[in-house]
């Protein structure tokens, strides 16, 4: 009788041990998901590597939002492109810059701060010293960074605020558009010089440039795969009389906060369809 309530107590057992261990196999699997979802350094706005990419590739181009216009671009090279410098007193810290070409889309002084950069790089200006476009173009390296004259500060040709230069800058397979204060919708003749754009780089806080429904608009025209938004009012600028970045991103589709100031960007890893990638400004008090 014992003997056979032993054997009967096992029989009973193992189907709930067959239970237990399946269910802890279940649990821990879940954790192990969870946690590569939420730390893996490689999950990425699109999903499939668009912003830090996969490990092992080393063509990818960097980019970080410094506040206000202001990108460092980094090539594959390691050519450092800096655009529209800002001086300390702008609100993000009085950081110092350090590039190998610098960009300036006109000459007002929250964008030509080339006295904040250190060094001697190339300075690009985008307009002559009489407050028309020049047509200039620098290779460096890996890096082919050339102005578009044509845009204008306002949408009264430039009657308010004067010219706006564009730059393209060209490195490791794809093309990145610099829209400085634009402050109008380009013509065609621009548009036909523009060409192809895989990132633009748009202000969308109005006032001083476009506003948020124009700036969709004229992302949607140029048909850039990624869109990030600068020249609004953050934290850095708060009583700046222009707009924040909801306005822009009303309505839209494929919205990406990425919950930090640098990204990198792969030519052969942009997402199928147009997506919009806001970053944080870097943390004032640092350099570039």
């Amino acid at each position: 009788m014992s003997s056979s309530k032993g054997w009967f107590g096992r029989r009973r057992s193992a189907p709930l041990l067959l239970m237990v261990v399946l269910l802890a196999l279940v649990v821990t699997t879940s954790l192990m998901i969870g946690c590569r979802k939420g730390d893996d350094p490689k999950v990425t706005p699109n999903g499939n590597g668009g912003q830090n990419g996969g490990a092992g590739q080393g063509d990818g181009v960097g980019l970080t939002w410094l506040g206000h216009a202001t990108f460092l671009i980094t090539t594959p090279g390691g050519i450092r492109i800096l655009t529209d410098p800002y001086p300390g007193n702008l609100g993000y810290g009085n950081r110092r810059f350090a590039a190998d070409i610098v960009t300036v889309s006109h000459e007002h002084w929250d964008h030509n701060s080339v006295a904040s950069v250190d060094g001697d790089p190339d300075i690009l200006r985008g307009l002559n010293a009489d407050g028309g476009w020049a047509s200039v173009t620098a290779t460096v390296g890996d890096a082919i960074v050339s102005s578009i004259p044509g845009t204008c500060h306002d949408s009264s040709g430039g009657a308010r605020r004067g010219r706006n230069a564009l730059f393209m800058i060209e490195t490791g397979g794809l093309r990145l558009l610099h829209a400085g204060d634009l402050g109008e919708t380009p013509s065609a003749e621009v548009l036909a010089a523009i060409g192809r754009v895989d990132v633009l780089l748009i202000p969308v806080g109005g006032v001083f440039t476009v506003d948020g429904p124009t700036a969709a608009e004229v992302a949607r025209i140029l048909g850039a795969k990624i869109i990030i938004p600068m020249h609004y009012r953050t934290q850095g600028i708060a009583d700046w009389q222009i707009s924040d970045e909801k306005p822009f991103l009303e309505g839209q589709d494929g919205v990406k906060r990425v919950g930090q100031s640098q990204v990198t960007v792969w030519a052969a890893d942009l997402p199928s369809r147009p997506e919009i990638w806001v970053l944080d400004p870097a943390p004032a008090g640092g350099g570039s």
